[in-house]
């Protein structure tokens, strides 16, 4: 009896492992299905087309169609299909499906994703694409050749995605004789969607962008660019902070050339339900009506109710041997300013804050419409100097601007030249 059941374990553990492929099989033909069933949307449609499952393997043929009319007319415009057909080969592994897919038209789009599943649906990707040309047609035709490149990451079942950028250079060359020129792309995130915003974490490094006219004079010239980008919920109070950061190391244009230009500016405490309600609002309708407009006055309210700042962490940049330019401040708008829709009035008086900006001598020297202002503030007392160069510190309160000196300007004769 004893041999029967360790021959009838054996045999067991042997039928298993000979079904496992077709279970895993099984598990996979789901995954995928449903995944592809879940990319439809109002602007893609997404459907599998064929799923040929074998034992070890199966060939699946998926189709994407473009259903956006604005899109889809810009595609044909520019040369691009708006349908997709996609082949893949799935492989069944122990634990996980390997999916290697190209497209129908690899010769055109020479793209190859390749894909591990875990059978909990969390996938490991990795998107290659060959050197790439395309030229369009048109009054704005133009030839765009892009080196391999590639995007890889992770993505879990829970919404959570990381991916890294990799896009050697991109060349743009107008029938104008016009060319743009973008070296050293790479980006670098890690976060998750909710709702209509990004939680995490992004990058993106650009080495140089040139462009130069149809003479092949240089008219733009920017290097080493940097954008950092981060968002944050917190879950008890539901406010959104998120941050974003840009410094470009030179910017070299016919009017002249700039160095060091750095930008860190932060957007804090808002309320995370009136936020997503009034960005999925423009989503849906980017050229709001009167209709969209009135919907949205309940949330704007809700998010001035709730209160929120805005800092400029820092802006700065260098002009020429000695023009330096910095400048740091925040505005805050108060918890309980209420129905602000109704009595915009009621803002001005409410908020808070200060700013901190300097201007060196070598700035206010350079460049003579800087230096009229600066004279006229030094009159008025609006702004301090020293060997250095010119400081103006100020501070938002009770409606005014008021300065290190004491003197004051109401905050609506600022805004006043915006309105008119």
């Amino acid at each position: 009896m004893h041999q029967l059941k360790k021959y009838g374990a054996i045999g067991g553990a042997i039928a298993l492992a000979l079904c496992w492929p077709l279970a895993v099989g099984q598990i996979g033909q789901n995954v995928i299905k449903d995944g592809v069933a879940h990319l439809t949307n109002e602007s893609l449609k997404a459907e599998v087309i064929s799923y040929d499952r074998g034992y070890l393997s199966s060939e699946v043929t998926t189709r994407y169609t473009i259903h956006d009319p604005v899109l889809a007319k810009e595609l044909e415009l520019d040369g691009f299909p708006t349908e997709f057909v996609v082949n893949s080969h799935v492989t069944h592994g122990l634990l996980s499906l390997k999916a290697e897919s190209t497209l129908e038209d690899s010769e055109r789009f020479p793209l190859k994703l390749t894909t591990v599943t875990q059978l909990n649906g969390n996938t490991d990707y990795s998107l290659k694409l060959g050197n790439w040309h395309q030229s369009s047609e048109g009054e704005d035709a133009a030839m765009i050749s892009v080196t391999a490149s590639t995007l890889k990451g992770h993505l879990t079942v829970l919404g959570e995605v990381s991916y890294d950028l990799n896009v050697p250079s991109v060349e743009i060359d107008f029938n104008s004789g016009e060319k743009m020129l973008i070296s050293g792309i790479k980006g670098v995130g890690d976060g998750r969607k909710q709702d209509n915003f990004w939680l995490g974490d992004q990058e993106i490094r650009i080495s140089d962008v040139k462009i130069s006219d149809a003479q092949q004079s240089s008219i733009f010239n920017m290097e080493e660019a940097k954008y950092e980008f981060s968002s944050s919920i917190d879950e008890a109070s539901s406010r959104v902070d998120s941050q974003h950061v840009v410094n470009i190391s030179k910017l070299e244009m016919p009017e002249g050339k700039a160095e060091n230009l750095g930008l860190d500016v932060e957007f804090g405490g808002l309320d995370s339900n009136a936020f997503n309600h009034l960005i999925s609002l423009y989503q849906n309708s980017p050229t709001l009506t009167p209709e969209d407009i009135q919907h949205a006055m309940p949330y704007v309210d809700t998010l001035f109710d709730k209160g929120f700042f805005l800092s400029v962490n820092k802006a700065t940049l260098t002009l020429g041997d000695a023009g330096e330019f910095n400048s740091v401040g925040k505005v805050s708008v108060p918890e309980g300013t209420s129905e602000i829709t109704k009595n915009p009035a009621k803002l001005l008086p409410a908020l808070s804050g200060d700013i901190d900006t300097f201007f060196s001598n070598g700035l206010v020297e350079q460049y003579p419409f800087i230096k009229q202002s600066i004279d006229e503030a030094l009159v008025q007392e609006f702004i301090g100097q020293d060997d250095k160069g010119y400081q103006l510190k100020a501070e938002l309160k009770d409606g005014n601007l008021v300065f290190e000196s004491g003197q004051k300007i109401p905050l609506i004769q600022l805004f006043l030249p915006a309105v008119n």
